[in-house]
């Protein structure tokens, strides 16, 4: 159960850096204090140029492994392999945005 409370002083600009930081989080004013304090992750949460990003690239992702699928009927040009390699640099770069 989460009963202690700390209270601390800062200046109009401390305030508004903070403020800012946490809305990029997403997350509320205890749990971004306790992760700050505590050294845990923070992510900032997706802009929504990012999450179209993401959706985009997930769709790319599948593409690429419905080619793969397809090769493996019996590509002798290494068009499989190729394929492959480009979705897990895709997945690579997805991970980034987790």
């Amino acid at each position: 159960m989460k009963n202690k409370e700390f209270r601390f002083r800062v200046s109009p600009l401390e305030h508004q850096i903070i403020k800012n930081k946490i809305s990029k989080t997403g997350l509320s004013i205890s749990e971004f204090m306790r992760r700050i304090s505590l050294d845990l992750e923070l992510k900032n949460k997706l802009t929504k140029d990012e999450i179209e990003c993401y959706k985009n690239l997930s769709k790319f992702a599948d593409n690429f492994r419905r080619i793969s699928n397809l090769f493996k009927l019996g590509d002798g040009t290494g068009m499989k392999n190729e394929a492959l390699e480009t979705s897990r640099i895709i997945r690579k770069h997805l991970e980034k945005l987790r």
